[in-house]
């Protein structure tokens, strides 16, 4: 009996080294799917960063990432359900809230400013918003720049009817543009870079008219998800911001590298314009304000304001409360700096 309990103490002791030794066991990673606002480009290297470096793995999330087709696509698709989270404007968002009442929220700010605007040729003739008149405007079926443009037109007192739009894939604008197969594109004006280094090339210089220099200030895209998502697993909307966060500031401090992550899945990117692209968003996030809250943040005075301008000139069905907008909560307590890594 005294071998046989010392065989079992001496089983038991083996088991304990053994659990030691190894771990609890592993849980399956969550499966999370991530839905762009646009064809990928230097502006979502931190998602890839996150991906490359880990940071989901460790976060327990097993990250897919998918192109977007503008931002109005982009919230359908997670108030669906169809992707776990998405990259979207603030605006479109308000926008569909208050018309739709889709079931979808914001739970970390990407640009501390909107960039929808318009993009064109100085060898144009454009200079101003009035300069649009007779004109012909490349666009997409979809997205951020082409949902806003109505408040932008009605901010400025211009009648639509009296501006040839001709939809075609934003893929197609680059070439549309430089042919003069059109005077304008509706596109995002952070992404003018690659617009310009083209453009000098053929002795051109590709210009940007932001809405928000033109009475429609607000904020720019944002980290989006499911309210059933916040409710259900919110443990799991916590761990991919931090994450995605945590892949921003890497890439905002190390855009050469970023860019390289980048290309490895998505090598028809030409570095240089992704390089533009990411450097454009280091500058926009780089606010004493963001130095202090962190990556992430939204102050509610100003979605506010976002909230009411586009109320008054989009004269949306209703005004959303802020709380329905956006959430705070999920952001890291320890506030995570522009290019902090």
């Amino acid at each position: 009996m005294f071998t046989a309990s010392i065989k079992r103490c001496g089983s038991a002791v083996l088991a304990l080294m053994l659990f030691a030794m190894c771990g609890a066991p592993v849980r399956a990673a969550d499966n999370v799917a991530l839905a762009l606002d646009w064809v990928v480009g230097g502006v979502h290297a931190g998602y890839y960063v996150a991906k490359a470096k880990g940071y989901y793995k460790d976060s327990g999330l097993d990250v897919s990432i998918a192109r977007g087709f503008g931002s109005g696509d982009t919230i359908k698709r997670v108030a669906a359900g169809s992707a776990t989270f998405g990259i979207a404007d603030t605006s479109a968002l308000i926008t569909a809230l208050a018309n739709e009442n889709v079931p979808v929220k914001i739970v970390s700010m990407v640009y501390d400013h909107a960039t929808v605007g318009i993009i064109y040729l100085k060898e144009s003739g454009i200079r101003k918003p009035a300069d649009l008149i007779g004109r012909k405007i490349g666009r997409s079926a979809s997205g951020a720049s082409v949902n806003m443009f109505p408040g932008f037109l009605k901010a400025n007192n211009l009648d639509r009817s009296k501006i040839h739009e001709v939809v075609v894939d934003g893929a197609t604008f680059l070439p549309l543009l430089m042919s003069g197969q059109v005077d304008a594109v509706l596109e995002q004006t952070n992404l003018v870079g690659k617009f310009e280094r083209v453009a000098a090339r053929e002795g051109k210089t590709a210009m940007a008219m932001p809405y928000s220099q033109y009475g429609l200030e607000a904020y720019g895209n944002a980290i989006i998800t499911n309210t059933s998502t916040i409710a259900q697993k919110n443990d799991l909307v916590r761990r991919f911001v931090k994450a995605s966060l945590k892949g921003t500031a890497y890439a905002l401090a190390h855009p050469d590298e970023a860019i390289a992550v980048l290309r490895e899945s998505n090598p028809e990117l030409a570095a240089e314009s992704a390089k533009d692209d990411l450097v454009a968003l280091k500058d926009m996030d780089e606010t004493d304000e963001l130095r202090k809250m962190g990556l992430g943040f939204v102050e509610k005075t100003r979605m506010e304001k976002n909230r009411d301008n586009l109320v008054s000139v989009l004269s949306l069905k209703r005004s959303v409360p802020v709380d329905q907008i956006y959430t705070n909560d999920f952001l890291p307590k320890r506030p995570v700096a522009p290019g902090s890594n």
